[in-house]
């Protein structure tokens, strides 16, 4: 469910970014490239410590056709290795890699006016257990979608813009089972035609103002889910689902600029995101719990109406300090606080304190220095500390409260 809204935000991000980063000169070919390299080390309060590594690349070439008519091709490559990550989004040893190919028509409508009719595929590769390879991930995930954009231009001078979006896209989780319909089934006899359980039709518009160093957005999501059916209080005790099928609806608002003031460079961003989804939790707490149970009220299994509703605020500012042409001094603050609308929290026994609700809480404070290679190339030396906390104190399949420290090199390639 994260996975998937978070492939869709970034592949729109991409097309945004391409959009402003790509110079519209009098070039019939100019070329487009980002890579960003990061290895680190992880020492968490909890577990040992291990390393990860980051890869994100870009790679992309504006054609020009006409006075009126280009086309752009982009490919991203993302790899995402060991490392934290907010709670209930993913364990310290998840690795996930993308391969995202976008194909962008666009057509000057006036001077002011412009479309950008595309079509995107992407393969996604996850790996959330040892035992787990690359084409076996239970989140691997394939995709195809169409995009129209418009965007009206009304300030040349200040790059000033403002997009709509329409995207809607094809989801399918190959691998994907759960563990409720081989719970309910015999031996787990009916584990193997769960694949496809995430299939899913996705729908997304967003409102993107830029303005000089300003920008911002707002971005609706819908996922409609082909196959999976939302678990009710009668079902759970018959099949495990009933007939209404899982429906997500996510909301999100950002904000945030980048300036230079001085010796400074600002980037500060703030986000509020809304998910909702229409899909319940069913709690086995113990091997021998049986769904039935809920009959004579044991509370052994516990069901939990729309688990999946919350409310999010992130905010991130980071900052350097230019000391000489090449070399700068970096910090960053980054909170970010999730909030369930439903879901009470847990005790170290794993039981459920009802008429609370689950809050997470996680906060980074980075360090770093900058050295500018050249005009295309700098490296960053970097440490951080990870406070992360929630009331939440069951943590033997998720890291919920832990500290941790991190630190490793970053390189960035762009023109």
């Amino acid at each position: 469910m994260k996975k998937t809204i978070l492939t869709v935000l970034m592949a729109c991000a991409l097309a945004g970014g391409a959009r402003a980063a790509v110079p519209e000169d009098s070039k019939v070919f100019t070329p487009y490239f980002n890579m960003t390299m990061l290895e680190a080390g992880y020492l968490p309060s909890q577990g040992n410590i291990f390393s990860g590594g980051n890869i994100d690349t870009q790679v992309g070439m504006l054609a020009k056709l006409s006075q009126k008519d280009q086309l752009f091709g982009l490919y991203d490559f993302n790899y995402d290795g060991q490392g934290f990550a907010p709670q209930d989004t993913k364990q310290f040893t998840d690795r996930s890699m993308t391969h995202l190919f976008n194909l962008e028509y666009r057509r000057a409508l006036s001077e002011k006016f412009r479309l950008r009719p595309g079509v995107s595929f992407s393969h996604d590769y996850s790996r959330t257990g040892a035992n787990e390879t690359w084409k076996t991930g239970l989140y691997n995930m394939n995709s195809f979608g169409l995009q129209l954009a418009g965007d009206y231009l009304f300030d040349f001078e200040k790059n000033g813009i403002v997009t709509l979006t329409l995207l809607t896209k094809s989801v399918k989780f190959p691998n994907y089972t759960d563990l409720l319909s081989e719970f309910n089934s015999v031996n787990g006899q009916q584990a193997g035609v769960n694949g496809g359980l995430e299939d899913q039709r996705l729908t997304q518009i967003s409102l993107t103002p830029m303005w000089g160093d300003f920008f911002g957005g707002a971005t609706y999501t819908q996922q409609d889910y082909k196959n999976q059916k939302v678990v009710d209080l009668n079902s759970v005790t018959e099949a495990g689902y009933g007939g209404t099928k899982q429906k997500d609806k996510t909301f999100m608002l950002d904000a945030g600029f980048r300036r230079k003031l001085w010796i400074l460079e600002l980037s500060p961003l703030v986000s509020y995101t809304v998910h909702r989804s229409n899909q319940n939790y069913v709690r086995f707490k113990s091997l021998g719990a049986t769904a039935t149970d809920l009959l004579s009220g044991s509370s052994d299994v516990t069901f939990i109406g729309r688990n999946y509703d919350y409310n999010e605020t992130t905010l991130s500012v980071p900052v350097d300090l230019d000391i000489t042409g090449k070399w700068a001094i970096g910090g960053a603050v980054s909170v970010t606080s999730r909030h369930y609308t439903s879901r009470p929290k847990r005790d170290a026994l794993n039981d459920y304190i009802m008429g609370t609700k689950q809050e997470n809480l996680m906060t980074t404070l980075t360090g770093s220095i900058r050295k500018r290679i050249n005009e295309i190339a700098t490296v960053r030396l970097f440490y951080s500390l990870v406070l992360a906390s929630s009331n939440c104190k069951f943590e033997q399949y998720m890291p919920y409260n832990y500290t941790g420290n991190s630190f490793g090199v970053a390189y960035q390639l762009s023109y």
